[in-house]
């Protein structure tokens, strides 16, 4: 490996966090979370002036669901009773459509048996021994009539009660505290959808201090996505998935002969959860992208994996919602819908290769660019050397070739010699 540049380093430490630095930025995260939560569950406390606090506010609003539901089942109820008594009610001097008659005036109907003899002692109070009406000059006593076996039998009745006055649409708490504990919890679930700004911003900071600086750009453009994406999953349960889990679990109730009398505590359990699960389980795309921004997960494994997944969905589907079709369908559907949209999402904004593995890629080939050329000079090298010992076999060396010429030299020197003498 080469040894990196100045500009490398600074780009590297711009780039990333040490695992100290990256516990010390989640500390930082989850201590500015808590504050905010906290600020927003005391602002839920506080009453309003005039008003009152943020949340007894929302326990009434909450129970608007069940009221709606419930005054819609005991009309409903109350319509089937006198359809099915319709012909019986013509008899004692009902008029007109009786079918309607609850969803017209917007009452409730319950039926009550009375003795006839006892109703006209009632109209009639100087009838027979009821107690005469104090006056100057009480009129007669009139005698009973004699009243035939026949009549003395109980004959039903139907009375009408308004709405507002029927005790069976108010829920109920059933001990002293629970009212209070309901407030604080109200106060809390409050205080979540007030701090989701704040929770979520630094939940996408402590996301972008591992990423790198034209990476961070995009986490302040999906926060906006991801608030929105949250509200939309609490009005889908709120406004939509409420409505259709109470028809369905009161028409089953009615099917099986029992009146719903639901409790304050249970309704404001399911109905506080329900829309923050909801919210959290709409994060799905976005936690999806940072997933594959942090290299966990690729696109190829988002599509080639999409039948285990929806396999996955559809099991906390059922885990996290009540024990109903329609909220876990729903839910099913839009959570399928946003992983999907998780991948385009992945794919519209790719990860884009980061300077540091380009220099290791560089790096990488200028090191095999070397090692190759390194190994041409090697073999340069013993190819030399080949070549260099097959001339020194052929040519002599020098010392033998000296020799033989001073041999050759000697017998002519001494034939000089010979002449001379």
């Amino acid at each position: 490996m080469g040894i990196r540049s100045e500009k490398d380093d600074n780009l590297f430490n711009e780039s990333s966090m040490s695992f100290g630095e990256h516990l010390i930025e989640l500390r930082r995260c989850l201590l500015n979370s808590i504050y905010w939560l906290v600020g927003g569950f005391l602002i839920a406390l506080v009453p309003l002036g005039s008003y009152p606090s943020l949340s007894s506010m929302a326990v009434s609003y909450i129970q608007r669901p069940l009221k709606k539901s419930l005054e819609h089942f005991y009309i409903t109820q109350s319509n089937l009773r006198m359809k099915k008594d319709s012909d019986y009610l013509k008899t004692i001097g009902y008029t007109g459509n009786t079918d309607e008659i609850a969803t017209h005036y917007n009452m409730t109907a319950e039926e009550f048996w009375i003795f006839p003899q006892d109703l006209r002692k009632s109209l009639d109070p100087n009838l027979g021994s009821a107690a005469p009406i104090p006056a100057k000059n009480p009129p007669e006593v009139k005698p009973e009539p004699e009243v035939k076996p026949e009549e003395a039998a109980p004959r039903r009745i139907v009375l009408w009660k308004k709405l507002a006055d029927d005790s069976r649409m108010k829920t109920k708490a059933l001990n002293m505290p629970e009212t209070f504990v309901i407030f604080l919890k109200a106060a809390v679930f409050l205080g979540i959808v007030i701090a989701s700004p704040g929770i979520f911003y630094n939940f996408w900071s402590f996301v972008g201090a591992g990423l790198y600086a034209r990476e961070k750009k995009l986490v302040y453009r999906f926060l906006p996505m991801s608030i929105l994406l949250f509200i939309g999953g609490f009005c889908l349960a709120f406004f939509v998935i409420f409505e259709m889990v109470l028809t369905f679990l009161l028409e089953f109730n009615a099917s099986m002969n029992i009146d719903p009398d639901p409790r304050i505590t249970e309704w404001l359990n399911f109905a506080l959860l329900l829309p923050l699960a909801f919210g959290i389980a709409f994060q799905l795309p976005l936690v999806m992208f940072a997933l594959e921004r942090l290299g966990i997960f690729t696109v190829k494994i988002y599509m080639s994996r999409w039948k285990i997944s929806v396999f996955v969905i559809a099991f906390l589907s059922m885990m996290f919602t009540p024990p109903d079709p329609w909220s876990m369908i729903c839910l099913l559907t839009a959570l399928i819908g946003l992983y999907f949209g998780g991948i385009l999402l992945c794919v519209i904004f790719p990860k884009q290769k980061r300077t540091f593995d380009d220099d290791l890629e560089e790096e990488s080939e200028d090191e095999e660019q070397k090692s190759v050329n390194a190994d041409k000079e090697q073999e340069d090298r013993i190819e030399k050397k080949e070549n260099d010992s097959q001339e020194d076999k052929t040519v002599p060396p020098a010392d033998e070739a000296e020799d033989s010429e001073s041999k050759e030299s000697e017998p002519s020197g001494d034939k000089d010699k010979e002449t001379e003498n």
